[in-house]
């Protein structure tokens, strides 16, 4: 009896000590912090590298480590020209496809507070610039998946705000990009946006109208307080003074915009908290 309850014991501490090694080895990373992910991306070894398979930019997947914990990490390293962008006004703004774009969004939406971008941050990769995006976890889907298998989300209207919210962002930075495919969906029904290279553009006026339905109150509010000086800080040397001067006329055009839409058909139904 006294052997048989030792033998238990040791195989219950044993069970207890491979339960250890496997979290110490596999890091809860919901719980990681922007810091947390910053840190991991501008530090961590690259383990291997392959091409992603899709995506105009020929983005890579990338396998890092740092100490004991490993994580991937999506790279570009594009940085181009692009044809002149036209507005409403038939001028012609000068566009760009870069790797800087990526860092500059997440940023801006943390100063936000919208926490729906990857984290990205600027790293050199084979001796060119480049910005390493974390490799978002727990996706289930993304949006092209959603809406092709036809799956409705737990909470509807939830989702619909996080869509509104994200229209909105994609139209303050003049993302000329966003397509179903990088609209990511988490197990958790949670919206994630990455690439963003195809933005901020030099462009004063508002893309896409049909885009602004609703707005949060808190994003309009954080937009209306958010100044050019605010942004500089943010983005480093990510943006041009042009394109952050584009990019405060943008929200000042948005703002108006809700403004007039609140006053036509009711603050109830265009903001939400």
């Amino acid at each position: 009896m006294i052997q048989s309850r030792r033998q238990y014991l040791r195989l219950a501490a044993g069970a207890m000590a491979a339960c250890w090694e496997t979290s110490a080895a596999e890091p809860d990373f919901s719980r990681y912090t922007d810091d947390d992910m910053e840190k991991f991306l501008k530090s961590a070894q690259i383990v291997s590298v392959k091409e992603i398979g899709h995506g105009v930019t020929k983005p890579l997947r990338a396998e890092m480590t740092l100490g004991d914990t490993k994580h991937s990490a999506q790279i570009q390293t594009i940085d181009k020209d692009l044809p002149d962008f036209f507005g409403a006004e038939g001028k012609p703004v000068p566009m760009k496809d870069s790797w800087r774009f990526n860092v500059a969004a997440y940023k801006i939406d943390r100063l936000l507070d919208i926490k729906m971008v990857a984290v990205a941050v600027a790293r050199p990769y084979k001796n060119k610039p480049a910005a390493f995006s974390w490799w978002v976890d727990d996706v289930q889907f993304e949006e092209v998946d959603r809406i092709k298998q036809g799956l409705q989300a737990p909470d509807p209207e939830k989702f619909e705000r996080q869509r509104a919210v994200s229209k909105v962002f994609d139209e303050l930075i003049i993302n000329i990009d966003r397509n179903l495919s990088n609209l990511l969906i988490t197990k958790s029904w949670d919206l994630v946006l990455i690439d963003h290279s195809r933005s901020f553009t030099p462009y004063h006026g508002i893309r896409n109208t049909e885009n602004l339905t609703r707005c949060s109150r808190r994003l309009l509010e954080k937009m209306k307080s958010m100044t050019a000086s605010d942004v500089s800080r943010a983005v480093g040397p990510h943006l041009t003074q042009a394109e952050i001067r584009a990019m405060m006329a943008r929200r000042d055009r948005i703002v108006e915009y809700f403004a007039k839409a609140v006053q036509e058909k009711g603050d109830e139904n265009i903001l939400f908290s």
